[in-house]
Order: C-alpha cells, then structure tokens, then sequence
C-alpha cells in the first residue's frame, strides 16, 4: 500500500508557482474521482486549511481515510490472540515487525521518534551545513519514523518529504506526522530504492543518516539522489562503510542480527562515486568516535533505568535483540571492521 500526498508545486527559486493560486472557475489540475463531487462544506474546508484547489483537498482527505482504514486494521490483527491469515486482512506481508512495544524500546533509548543515536540534538548538528530555511525543500532517505524530518520542519521550517524503505514503519511515521498537523509539510512515504521515482531538478536538499549501507544498486541510486536536486543542491549523508573485506559468512551474520538483507561499501567507492556524478566533496570524515559514544551512552543510560525502576515486561521481549544487533555494530566499529563516514557535498 502506497500513498500519494502531493507536494507543493515550486518555480526554480523555490516559490511557489502563480498557476497554484486558481481562481474560481479555472479548471484543477487533479481529477475527482468518477462518482465523487465537491460539497460546499469541502470547498469552505479546504479554503481554511490553506489549500488553492479544493480538488486536492478532497483527494488528500481520502488517501488519509483509506490510511487511517489500513492502521485500524493492524491494530485489530495486533490485537488478536491467534494470528490470522494477513490475507483475510489484506495486510502488506512485513505487518507485526514493529508493534507499538518495541518502537516504545527506540522512543525511550533514543528521543522520541528519532530512532539515530545522538537524537535531537545530532540531527540538527549534522543538519548545520546546509543552512536549512523555510525556503528549501529536503529529501531524507531512511526517514524510520519521520522524527528526523519533523524536528528539521519544527525547528528551522523546512519542507521534508521522508523516504523509508520499510512499509510498516513508513506508515506509523506518517500516522505521528498527522497526528501532529505536519502531513503536508513532513509526508513520510515508502519508496523502492531500485526504482525511486524521483522529479528531476526538485529537491534542494538530499540527506540520508545511517542507512544506505541497505540500499541495493547504489551507484543507480546515487545517480537517481543527485539527479533530483537543484542546481547548487546539497547532499548530506552518514553511512556504515567497510574497511576491509567482509566473506560471505561474515557478511550473512551482520545481515542476520539486522534482519535485513546488506549492501555495504567503503568510504572509498563514496568518495569516487560522488566525484564521479560531479559533486563537490566537502566533508569526508570519520565520525566513528563520536557514533559509538552516541551508541554506548544510550544504552548505559537505558540499562541504568532499568536497573532503577525497571521496563515494561512487553518492551523487554524486543531488548536482547535489539541490543544484539547494536552491540555487533559496536564490535565490528572498534575491530575497524567498518567506520561510520559522514560525506557533504555540493552540486558542481
């Protein structure tokens, strides 16, 4: 299941284009639906909300009623003490991989809904080369839950449209960014890294924080990425690179314990890449220092708690898996079997 919400339509500086502003009798640029029709009362709402064309208004509604259909029904499958067919529920297959226990674990050992180590505050330190204004949209790959992408559109008024990969999770994000009025500024939506869909010359910011390193196709993809921006766009991205050769059975472990299938490179074939698509590379640098203080902190700070006053038994059944797989990264960080790299670069 994929939702549509449309972005807003921009000249090349950025503004907002004059055909937006229809006047009354002009026709729209979407279509009803056959069957459906504009009442006056849509028209008076879609007017209030700050919406041109009531037309988009009304189509917005119904992706987010069908959306709201679709979480009502997980719930009810959640809340089943034997589980059903997802057939007979017309569930997407990766459904019950993030229910609300273990993403209570990430809320609490990270800040809410950011799900990185370093929160709130990393985010928007990374963020500070790109010089983020409500005049820039952004592009974020990896979004897990959209906090990144919120914070950024809280805090500096950027506009952010956030890409996941995992369907589950991409929905739930975007649940927390209606839930907190953000759905047309910070949509959170499910994309297919081998074919991303991206506008041509769109976005004035591309940046990704920790999650290429599953991303298959990579050098299509980064070709895809710095295609979508503008002239003079910016790209910024954190990954996991390898040092040193990994065997198959080293990698099929890592693979394992982040129950995801990976497609790691090293900082290298980064750099080499982006020089390649013409890209001016700014900042190279290893930032596996500061990532695994980021990482043992939160879970010292975590542990600590829960040696005080303990953790709800539910989110205990998701915390020696989770901790399994940071523990492996944080082995596989201080034996130089990978590094944590952060690259920005700029658009020749």
């Amino acid at each position: 299941m994929k939702l549509k919400f449309w972005q807003r339509n921009v000249d090349e500086d950025g503004d907002m284009s004059e055909e937006d502003g229809q006047s009354e009798g002009e026709a729209s640029e979407f279509e009803m639906p056959p069957g459906h029709h504009l009442g006056f009362g849509t028209r008076m709402r879609a007017k209030w909300e700050g919406y041109d064309d009531p037309v988009e208004y009304y189509l917005l509604q119904l992706e987010i009623d069908v959306y709201a259909d679709w979480l009502r029904k997980m719930r009810m499958y959640m809340a089943r003490p034997v589980e059903p067919e997802l057939e007979d529920l017309d569930l997407d297959e990766e459904i019950g991989r993030w229910p609300p226990e273990r993403i209570r674990l990430y809320d609490k050992l990270f800040d809410r809904g950011i799900m990185i180590p370093g929160g709130h505050e990393y985010a928007l330190e990374l963020a500070k080369p790109l010089a983020l204004d409500e005049t820039l949209s952004c592009l974020e790959i990896g979004a897990k839950l959209g906090g990144v992408a919120r914070i950024l559109a809280d805090r500096l008024g950027v506009w952010v449209t956030a890409f996941e990969q995992d369907g589950e999770l991409a929905l739930l994000g975007m649940e927390r960014s209606v839930q907190t009025g953000v759905q047309k500024k910070v949509p959170v939506q499910t994309f297919d890294p081998l074919q991303p869909e991206l506008r041509k010359g769109y976005f004035n910011v591309v940046y990704s924080f920790g999650e290429l390193f599953k991303i298959p196709e990579k050098t299509t993809f980064l070709e895809s990425l710095t295609g979508t921006l503008r002239e003079h766009g910016q790209i910024l991205l954190t990954d996991y690179v390898l040092t040193r050769d990994l065997d198959d059975a080293d990698l099929a472990k890592w693979s394992k314990l982040e129950d995801d299938e990976l497609f790691p490179w090293t900082a290298q074939e980064y750099k080499s890449r982006l020089g390649a698509l013409k890209c001016d590379i700014r900042i190279a640098k290893d930032e596996s220092e500061t990532h695994l203080k980021h990482v043992k902190t939160a879970w010292m700070t975590m542990l600590s708690d829960i040696q005080k006053s303990g953790l709800d038994p539910d989110v205990m059944d998701y915390l020696v898996p989770e901790m399994e797989m940071w523990m492996n990264r944080v082995k596989m960080l201080e034996n130089g079997t990978l590094a944590f790299y952060r690259f920005y670069a700029t658009i020749n």
